[in-house]
């Protein structure tokens, strides 16, 4: 009894859950509406609705089962739910300040990373935790007056909206989709898929930074999304390309809009006058998908920076409260977010780490005082933190001491340069009108972004680092976005910005949407991955081409519930060689095994030939199924180059080779088993002796 008061009260304290008389009649309090509620709503649907539909094209092709999106959701609707209550509690009611929001919020985000250590263990702790975030959430957020009707079902239709709307988006891109687990055995999936899927299962696996295309062979990389989306996996119970589509898709980008908005939210100047939920939500994402309109899309495909841009979105109003007067450098909850936030930022993507920690610096020394003293002191333990991290994990760190090459980037990659530096521009010139009207906390956050702009344009413009750059120019397009969104009335008027109601707002965003070929050529692109899909399986298994059909029939096929053209689809590739090597390597027990090791001599042609890139076929048993090769790079004989660092050895070749060379090279990173493929169907064991 004692305990489940307690329970109560902790409730009540942390999330302003309505209190009630025991034993009399209940006693509702009736909570005012926030801005941030909008995007709860929104938040929610979108990844609900990406959830249903994923499930629905999942279920015919054999898995993995309804119950793994409803835990996916799950997830992105309690990270949202923490966030807007414990925003509305902490931050809106002048509590405790931002800094235990951000704090709670990224112990939800990591709360799969529990699976690594304790494994199905995890959902004794998960479950009640994400169910109640949920339950209180909605709660809240349903009992809220001052939320019109109107505005509840505009952002259930605008949920819904972008929820099917970046389904398709998502997947025309071709990278992590709905359809990976068969694009992945038949050869047709994306390479860069496969590349941080092995990473992912080598890390979580074999405690290793590496491929598994030739033991264990170490590489450098930022891990967190990897860590992240391997262990959301095996939270889910699924294998691991499975988790890059299903994180992606229904958890990180809905989160990732939910953020901007909430950063928009708690950036803006402290006496403005407040603006609706929709304007809050709607506003960011217009300017957005006009940034999308002539530029590059990576936050959809790259797990790693998606990750990032979540991170730095959440850590924007953790900035702008230490940008007030009465702040004072000391340990307390502020320092514990910052750093915390900013190594997780850094562990996620390097560029968008260092221009943090650059942005943050400056801050802290503005507050400090501009002195020589104090610079000296805030940079050299900013130094020590991010220099090692990004040493040791930044694949280009070695190139960034290449030399200058002037405005490289902007000739050799226009179209990823040009709209994100004039998105830095205006935030420039945004900053600029801040600055010289805002008050003293506006001003020192104009200066923060301004910070950030030469952080973003200095190492994009001048070094040579190729479409490396664009990891760093990009960032301030995000800052773009927050800092117009928050400071839009103080830039424009408030009497223009008020003449962006809803309806416009709505409009232009699908005007905008329809103009980009991207978005707007999204459907036809996904219909025709099944169809390649099934041509790709039929020449395979060396039968016929099929009947041609429309892209509509296409579409009809790949999302109608339960269609059986996607049920003979999953029964065909199953006889294909890749469907055939998958099954072998599955019985081989190798899913499960530590200690094991795959070897494909050079004569297993039907392996070598499997991907339409003969690059991705290496990276078959370390993506698909999380077992590292010997000797795994394509036979030299096919002269096909790598799709990774170059960091092995000469003879890392597929070659023949003995069992006693094969276990010796299996010794090098303590493996103890080694199956050797030597057809699609046939593999036999080696238990190589221990030492």
């Amino acid at each position: 009894m004692r305990n489940g008061l307690a329970n109560v009260l902790i409730s009540q304290r942390l999330f302003g859950a309505p209190p009630s008389k025991l034993g009399g009649d209940e006693s509702h309090v009736t909570l005012t509406s926030s801005p941030i509620y909008f995007s709860a709503i929104f938040g929610w649907t979108m990844s609900a609705v990406s959830a249903v539909i994923c499930a629905v094209v999942r279920m015919p092709l054999g898995g993995p089962h309804w119950f793994v999106f409803v835990k996916a959701f799950l997830l992105a609707a309690a990270i949202i739910s923490c966030a807007t209550l414990l925003t509305v509690r902490f931050v809106e009611q002048r509590r405790s300040g931002y800094a235990p929001v951000l704090l709670f919020t990224l112990a939800v985000i990591f709360l799969p990373c529990l699976a690594w250590l304790i494994g199905a263990a995890t959902d004794i702790v998960a479950y009640p935790l994400l169910l109640g975030l949920v339950a209180i959430g909605v709660r809240q957020v349903v009992a809220a007056r001052e939320l019109p009707s109107s505005h509840f079902m505009l952002a259930l239709i605008g949920g819904c909206a972008s929820g099917i709307g970046y389904f398709f988006v998502v997947n025309s891109k071709g990278y992590a989709t709905v359809l990976t687990p068969e694009q992945a055995v038949i050869g047709t999936q994306h390479l860069d898929t496969f590349f941080h899927a092995a990473i992912a299962n080598m890390l979580l696996k074999y405690g290793a930074l590496s491929f598994g295309l030739d033991g264990l062979t170490p590489i450098k990389y930022h891990v967190l999304s990897h860590i992240w989306l391997g262990c959301f996996g095996i939270w889910l119970r699924v294998p691991t390309l499975d988790a890059y589509y299903i994180g992606t898709q229904i958890v990180a980008i809905p989160v990732l809009f939910f953020n901007l908005a909430l950063a928009v939210h708690l950036l803006r100047p402290t006496k403005a006058e407040s603006f609706d939920g929709a304007f809050v939500t709607l506003v960011p994402l217009l300017l957005l998908v006009t940034a999308d309109l002539w530029g590059w899309t990576s936050y959809l495909v790259s797990e790693s920076y998606c990750l990032s841009i979540i991170l730095l979105l959440l850590a924007f109003p953790l900035l702008a409260e230490i940008a007030e007067d009465d702040f004072r450098l000391r340990p307390g909850l502020q320092i514990a977010a910052l750093v915390i936030t900013g190594i997780l930022i850094q562990l996620s993507k390097v560029s968008v780490g260092v221009i943090f920690w650059g942005a943050t610096g400056y801050l802290l020394w503005r507050q400090q005082g501009l002195t020589l003293r104090n610079l000296i002191a805030l940079a050299l333990p900013i130094l020590l933190l991010v220099a090692p991290l990004a040493a040791i994990f930044s694949p280009d760190a070695g190139s960034y001491s290449r030399g200058f090459s002037l405005f490289r980037f902007v000739v050799d990659y226009p179209r990823g340069a040009w709209p994100n530096i004039a998105a830095n521009l205006v935030l420039l010139c945004a900053a600029a009108k801040v600055w010289l009207s805002g008050s003293a906390r506006d001003r020192k956050v104009a200066e923060t972004f301004v910070i950030l702009v030469i952080g973003c344009l200095v190492p994009a413009l001048l070094l040579d680092i190729y479409d490396t750059a664009y990891y760093f120019v990009n960032v301030g397009t995000w800052g773009c976005i927050v800092f117009v969104s928050a400071y839009g009335p103080a830039i424009l008027g408030e009497q223009r910005v008020r003449l962006l109601t809803p309806a416009i707002v709505i409009l232009a965003i699908v005007l905008v949407a329809l103009a980009t070929g991207e978005k707007r050529n999204s459907l036809k692109k996904v219909a025709l991955q099944l169809e390649d899909l099934r041509t790709r399986m039929r020449m395979l298994n060396g039968e016929s081409a099929g009947p041609n059909i429309t892209p509509w029939q296409g579409l009809f096929e790949l999302v109608a519930p339960g269609h059986p053209a996607r049920t003979a689809l999953a029964t065909d590739i199953k006889r294909t060689p890749g469907g055939q090597a998958k099954q072998t390597l599955l019985s081989a027990g190798l899913a499960q095994d530590r200690y094991a090791a795959v070897f494909v001599p050079p004569d297993n042609s039907a392996f070598w030939s499997t991907n339409v890139d003969c690059r991705g076929n290496p990276f078959f048993a370390s993506a698909i199924i999380g077992v590292p090769l010997l000797r795994g790079l394509t036979p030299s004989a096919l002269k096909c180059g790598l799709y990774s660092p170059p960091v092995y050895l000469p003879d890392a070749s597929s070659a023949p080779t003995t069992d006693a060379q094969l276990c010796s090279r299996a010794a090098k990173s303590n493996l103890t088993t080694v199956i050797v493929m030597e057809a699609p169907a046939i593999a036999r064991r080696i238990d190589c002796p221990l030492k």
